[in-house]
């Protein structure tokens, strides 16, 4: 099976490259995936989509041709966990194969976005504190004026995609796909605002609590896949016996 692994808004699929190491291929193939293509907004001339939906069209094209010729899942950090969700809603209206199971990590529930700060427009010096304080941008990257000059565009896009956001209501509002929903303890996100995915799925809907905030990614590796691995598990048994 391969688990697709999207990152958090202004995030690299970089974030994931140390899974591929923890799990073994044989069990699962682990899929860091590009948002945003970094050949697109590498380029001077690209305009990067600030609409999420737009955005979304864009992963759909890319990674439709990834999706055939064996099983496979999504796992999304924050607006990753967005992007996934719907993904799988524009799979469903479209007919395409679904992912066995949704893994949404840190993600608030799309009716709650309206309650995000809009941050996205500031004053560069005012943006730049905005994600010190967030503390999901690597101070090395804050503190290089050569790599913010490259990646800031995409982030301040990502951020403009996530913070006007509004849910299409004209894709399913519910996906047929059991989800696993895991949340930081102190996180800023409302409980409510997790607990709040089992009105988005038409399966099994579980929650894992984690120690640490927004990002507790970047510290609970190793029990964030232990029940990636026991989730995968557990679901391919039953595949089996329902196959027998």
């Amino acid at each position: 099976m391969k688990l697709f692994c999207f990152p958090y808004a202004g995030g690299l699929p970089s974030i994931y490259y140390s899974w591929k190491r923890a799990i073994p291929p044989a069990f699962l193939e682990i899929e860091p995936f590009e948002v945003r293509s970094f050949s697109h907004f590498q380029s001077e001339n690209t305009i990067l989509p600030t609409s999420f939906y737009e955005l979304l069209e864009q992963v759909y094209q890319r990674i439709k041709p990834e999706l055939v010729g064996g099983p496979f899942a999504f796992f999304g950090h924050s607006m990753g966990g967005l992007m996934a969700f719907e993904l799988t809603r524009k799979l469903v209206q479209s007919g395409e194969p679904l992912p066995q199971h949704l893994f949404l990590s840190a993600s608030r529930v799309p009716h709650a976005y309206h309650k995000l700060e809009k941050t996205y427009h500031l004053p560069h010096n005012e943006f730049i504190e905005a994600l010190r304080n967030l503390e999901g941008t690597p101070d090395e990257v804050l503190d290089n004026q050569e790599m913010l000059e490259l990646f800031l565009p995409m982030i301040r896009a990502d951020f403009q995609a996530v913070q006007t956001y509004e849910m299409d209501a004209n894709l399913p509002r519910q996906v047929p796909v059991n989800m696993s929903v895991l949340y930081g303890r102190e996180d800023s996100i409302e409980l409510n605002d997790i607990l709040g995915w089992r009105d988005y799925c038409e399966s099994e809907c579980r929650f894992y609590p984690f120690p640490g905030g927004h990002f507790f990614i970047h510290h609970q590796m190793n029990p964030i896949i232990d029940i990636i691995q026991q989730v995968l598990n557990v679901e391919r048994t039953v595949a089996i016996r329902t196959q027998r």
